[in-house]
């Protein structure tokens, strides 16, 4: 098991004067685990000081660590280059990244039973992930499900924000931690929607799940690649922290090039207990060149559309492992805590994902992330994906209900 992060890139104020000077770059360095995190930060301030004094440079040229991860192994900062060239040969470090931007991925334009519920006239969505041979070409039928599923979980949207207050989450939506300085709501609209789909009253695969908003992407969709580890990182500390490991899912329906730092961050999520859904991306490409989706440990997740065939945008290949609805769906919004709105994207398929893994934890107990993706390959539709691309799994996801 296995993005972009933006809808834009990330444009910097320009100010007129004489001579113009790039912003520094700013790079993602990770490093082994067990170190003396202390240790190491110390000698990097030091080495930095240093460099800045030889060179006649100051702070105000290059900030040094900006921040040191709670969790992830690893900081990230601007440095000048003897620093940097030093941190790359420290034994202690395994990997120097220069930082990048994400983006959001929308197109513009057999369970034990239980008291199952029939919601009628659900979204088209709904309506595939609970028969397990898809659904007609149409855009609303009949979702199945446990009622009690997703009841004492916890959905992190890695994404723009929630909504909070939207009706549709039944006060069960709450506001996490943002890496975007001075914005903690949504601005733009994507991680409400993908929050709706996780866990809203009429939209959302698992009803009763908790939605935390950790924002990471800007109004435009985009964010760094040292943001959306952070926001992971705060994730992690917050599952640890509260004792929700095995319990918690996150949700990103975002991407970018190829990056280990993030797939590695993506990793120690896995690795504490949090299942990862990740987007499969937008390009009609291999998705082995991209990140998140090329992360060992996510859920890879790609697109359908009507008909149970995939997407025309949806990426493809060997690192994807499920495919949902992506086009067409239908959830919460931003502009009023009654808006919503229609979109299409691998981002739309993730939350699918997202929320029938919490609805499997919640329903059948399931113990780790590896469990959970386990069952949701087991329980799949097989050879149901038309086109499904050169190399990619042709599972299509069920929540096995019966139908």
């Amino acid at each position: 098991m296995k993005g972009l992060f933006s809808l834009a890139a990330l444009v910097a104020a320009a100010f007129a004067a004489p001579i113009t000077k790039d912003a520094p770059k700013k790079y993602i360095v990770t490093f082994k685990d067990g170190i003396d995190v202390a240790a190491h930060t110390n000698w990097v301030a030091q080495t930095f000081e240093s460099n800045l004094a030889r060179r006649g440079l100051s702070k105000r040229d290059f900030a040094g660590i900006e921040k040191v991860y709670r969790v992830v192994p690893g900081y990230f900062g601007t440095f000048d280059e003897a620093t940097l060239d030093a941190i790359k040969a420290n034994p202690d470090v395994v990997d120097v990244e220069e930082d990048g931007v994400m983006t959001i991925q929308i197109e513009e334009s057999t369970l034990e039973k239980k008291a199952l519920t029939t919601q009628s006239g659900a979204p088209y969505g709904l309506y595939t992930i609970s028969h397990k041979a898809g659904a007609n070409a149409g855009t609303t039928g009949s979702y199945i499900y446990d009622s009690t599923a997703g009841s004492d979980t916890y959905a992190y949207i890695v994404d723009t924000g929630i909504n909070t207050g939207h009706t549709q989450f039944g006060g069960r939506a709450t506001f996490g931690y943002s890496a975007i300085s001075g914005a903690t709501t949504d601005d733009n609209g994507h991680g409400t929607h993908c929050a709706g789909t996780v866990g809203s009253a009429a939209y959302g695969v698992a009803k009763n799940t908790n939605l935390i908003a950790v924002k990471v992407l800007d109004s435009s969709g985009s964010g760094s690649y040292s943001g959306i580890i952070d926001g992971i990182d705060w994730v992690i500390s917050d599952v640890t922290n509260k004792g929700r490991k095995n319990r918690s899912v996150i949700s990103m329906s975002l991407g970018g090039s190829y990056s280990a730092a993030v797939n590695n961050a993506v990793g120690s999520a896995y690795s504490n207990g949090i299942v990862v859904a990740v987007a499969a991306g937008n390009s009609n490409t291999d998705a082995s060149n991209t990140s998140p989706a090329s992360a060992a440990n996510a859920i890879t997740v790609g697109a359908i559309q009507n008909g149970n065939s995939r997407a025309s945008y949806s990426n493809y290949g060997p690192v994807l492992d499920i495919f949902a609805v992506g086009t067409n769906v239908l959830s919460t919004w931003i502009g009023s805590n009654t808006a919503t709105n229609t979109i299409s994207g691998t981002s739309m398929a993730t939350p699918h994902i997202a929320g029938l893994s919490v609805y499997l934890i919640s329903l059948e107990g399931l113990a780790s992330p590896a469990a959970v993706a386990n069952r949701i390959i087991a329980l799949s539709g097989k050879d149901l994906v038309g086109n499904a691309g050169s190399g990619s799994p042709n599972r299509l996801a069920y929540n096995g209900n019966g139908a």
